[in-house]
């Protein structure tokens, strides 16, 4: 014959009570690990020129600019990886309700044209083109400017005339237009 204790068992008479409730503290927060967290690879810094002016009046230095040129394009390629990531994600579906519409308008516009991803495509964009424009205008300036002689009849204007496009794209960076 069975004991008639063991056949009254109620398990929540031995759990144990819950541990008393604690204020939130937001320094104990970890948010989890997701799969799609950002690359963490960080582009090599370009070399830079040393020199020194030793109070002299500015000069030029063809492959300075050459560098620099160069050291533009490395950095755009970055930022041209960047907006081809970006062109590549699936768009937004979330689904057929109000919070579903919402995040749908925030994230794509309501015809792709507006919100955030094409937002973020036309800030990469520029800043893409802004980099190579200050390479190519580089470029023409070094290829102009070959000879210490030639160097010396460089203007402020020359300068801003072979920047003009790419103040054009910073310009249009703060925008997103």
């Amino acid at each position: 014959m069975p004991d008639t204790d063991s056949l009254n068992w109620d398990p929540k008479e031995e759990e144990p009570p819950p541990p008393p409730l604690k204020e939130w503290d937001p320094t104990t927060f970890h948010p989890p690990h997701t799969r799609s967290g950002p690359d963490q690879h960080d582009p090599p810094a370009p070399p830079v020129p040393g020199g020194s002016g030793n109070g002299r009046r500015t000069s030029v230095n063809t492959p300075s600019m050459e560098l620099f040129a160069g050291n533009m394009d490395r950095l755009a390629e970055p930022v041209k990886q960047a907006y081809q990531t970006l062109v590549d994600l699936q768009r937004v579906n979330p689904g057929a309700f109000y919070d579903a519409y919402a995040l749908r308008q925030s994230a794509c516009g309501a015809n792709g044209d507006t919100g955030l991803q094409n937002t973020y495509l036309k800030i990469l964009h520029d800043l893409g083109q802004g980099l190579t424009d200050i390479s190519a205008g580089m470029r023409q300036l070094s290829a102009k400017y070959k000879t210490t002689e030639e160097e010396a009849k460089m203007t402020a204007e020359d300068l801003n005339k072979a920047m003009q496009s790419a103040q054009s794209d910073f310009t249009k960076l703060g925008t997103g237009g």
